[in-house]
This record gives structure tokens, C-alpha cells and sequence, in this order.
């Protein structure tokens, strides 16, 4: 599996609570072992945001990705579930 992340997430893990960030690692490592993993809580995403999906990092905290291929990922952000959705 490969997982691409755009400049924007990159920005967006760079400036999350180190707390956050070692969930966020955790949770990544679950998704590259199984993408479907319940864990995760993956949901498809409506609206102006539709084909897009976002997995949970904590209960407050989301990670926006596509799928781009068959085992081709890409993560577009990471933030609080607050404002990763604007």
C-alpha cells in the first residue's frame, strides 16, 4: 500500500499536539494493515466533500483521504473534526 499526503497535511500533522500525532501514527498503521478496519471508523463523505472519505485519529480528530488505485491513497487533512470539514 501507498500512501501519498498533500503539503497541506503535512502542515496540518506538523501542528498537531504531540499527543495527537502519536494517535495519528498509531491509527495510520492500523489503516495501512486494513483500511476497512472498524477501528477507524471510516465514512464516506456528502456534499460538496463527496468522494472523499475520513477515518478517526481521536474522537475529536480526523484524517480526510481518496482513494486514488487500487492500494493508492492519498491523505488531504488532518485537524479537528471541528474544522477539517470547512
Amino acid at each position: 500500500m501507498q500512501i501519498h499526503y498533500t503539503a497541506h497535511f503535512v502542515k496540518g500533522f506538523e501542528k498537531l499536539p504531540k499527543k495527537i500525532k502519536e494517535y495519528a501514527v498509531k491509527q495510520e498503521t492500523l489503516f495501512r494493515n486494513n483500511p476497512q478496519d472498524p477501528r477507524l471508523h471510516v465514512k464516506p463523505l456528502k456534499g460538496r466533500l463527496e468522494g472523499l472519505f475520513s477515518f478517526r485519529v481521536t474522537r475529536n480528530y480526523r484524517v480526510l483521504f481518496s482513494k486514488k488505485d487500487k492500494n493508492i491513497y492519498l491523505f488531504y487533512e488532518i485537524g479537528d473534526r471541528q474544522y477539517v470539514y470547512l
